[in-house]
């Protein structure tokens, strides 16, 4: 490995960032790379290997002292996490540059924009990476430019919300933080702060692919050096869906997930609705009640991934009435679970890499979004790629068990749901050409690669 061909990457301290940027890594790994991937941790432990070689992992602490109560003010925790990174990173580059293969870029999450400085001080390049796709990212800079105002409440919006290279947007439609500024005050800033010195940027990397947000892309490239790199999906999961291999790339040594994989063979192709609504998504008694009416009424299988901290919301006896029609598991292996050819439909969040995973493997999928961006993801996925439907509140933003049979019937049976099909094994065909050998985010990861080796 040539001198200079390394890069650090420092993902956000949360899975949801942690995930797509390590799958990054792999990428660049392969494709020649040296990366050390620092990891920001409640318990750091001495650097590790990977099962690439050429991939170190440093973690390193969050500022809590250990035994010390992780604070729930986000001020606090991000003070505490930039301060860290610090006082850590500048050590770590100068042993680094001891070391014979000195680093010559620092890919940094879009959330810790000061990072940028802190590369440009000891001579890297700054590589901001996105893990939201430029339909949310484009509307946060908007606002970072006054072209956009947030409202001081909910009320204050007009009816409609008009971007260029974008459908025409309602109140439901937009990044929650930007409803009302007084509700997520810090959340706000810090996503609007991802934007604040994108102009000074050397790279741009976004987690997308160029045929997802094409009209937007034309518009992004114009002004800064984009590249998009995505979808990081592990390119095992994007060859095909596992028909074939009755294990579905499971490890039978979790007894969690060998249940999954023995209650999903057991099922017809097509036949089962998988529902994962996020780590961070709580929903009320009285939602979660109308969620289990829904699935129940629907008459469908169901795979609902319910976290333990919740499961004390769900009737009494419900998992033994469900029987062999419903599987409630705390945590399942979302990719594998998605492959697997007895799944016909995805009921999501929207989070982004959820609606990347649904994407690329062409899964249909019924939107059920909570906050942040998942309401935008929604709109793009029911609206513009057409591959699934979002379920629609009431005026108290409550989603009743009606709606949820509905849209499940709508997409499991019938001629829209035939058209939905037909959309997402497109958008798959598109997602796997572009991380393919050739295909545009290929080109993208090759072009970046070339600029360190």
């Amino acid at each position: 490995m040539r001198e200079g061909s390394h890069v650090i990457v420092l993902p956000f301290p949360a899975q949801g960032h942690i995930t797509p940027m390590s799958q990054f890594c792999k990428r660049l790994a392969s494709k020649g790379l040296k990366i050390t991937l620092i990891i920001v941790s409640d318990k750091p432990s001495p650097p590790y290997k990977t099962e690439h070689d050429s991939i170190t992992v440093i973690p390193i602490s969050n500022g809590f002292q250990e035994g010390e109560e992780r604070s729930q003010d986000l001020d606090d925790y991000m003070e505490r996490v930039q301060t860290s990174i610090k006082t850590r990173l500048p050590k770590l580059i100068e042993d680094m540059k001891l070391s014979g293969n000195p680093p010559r870029a620092l890919v940094y999450d879009s959330t810790m924009p000061w990072l940028l400085d802190v590369a440009h001080s000891y001579g890297l390049r700054g590589a901001v990476f996105f893990t939201q796709p430029w339909l949310v990212s484009t509307i946060y800079y908007h606002v970072t430019k006054g072209s956009f105002s947030v409202p001081s409440t909910k009320y204050g919006h007009s009816a409609l919300a008009s971007f260029p290279s974008f459908p025409m947007l309602n109140m439901n439609d937009l990044p929650s933080f930007l409803c009302e500024s007084s509700s997520y005050p810090n959340i706000l800033r810090v996503v609007i702060d991802q934007l604040s010195n994108i102009d000074r940027v050397d790279i741009v990397l976004c987690n997308t692919f160029d045929k997802l947000e094409e009209k937007l892309l034309k518009w992004v490239q114009s002004l800064w050096p984009v590249l998009n790199i995505g979808p990081t999906v592990p390119s095992m999961y994007l060859d095909k869906r596992l028909s074939e291999d009755k294990n579905y790339g499971f490890s039978l040594f979790d007894a969690n997930v060998a249940e999954c994989v023995e209650w999903l063979n057991s099922k017809q192709p097509s036949s089962v609705v998988y529902v994962s609504l996020g780590s961070l998504v709580v929903l009320k008694e009285d939602q979660m009640m109308e969620l289990v009416e829904g699935l129940k009424q629907s008459g469908r299988f169901f795979l609902w991934v319910v976290r333990d901290t919740e499961k004390k919301k769900l009737p009494r006896n419900y998992v033994e009435e469900t029987g062999e029609k419903g599987l409630i598991v705390s945590w399942s292996p979302q990719l594998d679970v998605l492959t697997h050819e007895s799944v016909g439909c995805f009921l999501t969040h929207c989070g982004w890499n959820s609606m990347l995973e649904g994407l690329s493997f062409g899964v249909p999928m019924i939107g059920m979004p909570h906050w942040a961006d998942q309401p935008t993801n929604a709109k793009f996925m029911e609206d513009v790629w057409k591959v699934g439907v979002r379920v629609k509140e009431d005026v108290n933003g409550f989603v009743k068990r009606e709606e949820i049979v509905r849209r499940v019937g709508e997409v499991m049976e019938g001629e829209k749901g035939k058209e939905i099909r037909k959309n997402a094994d497109n958008w798959k065909m598109l997602a796997r050409e572009a991380i393919s050998e050739g295909g545009s985010s290929d080109i993208s990861i090759n072009e970046f690669v070339s600029m360190f080796c």
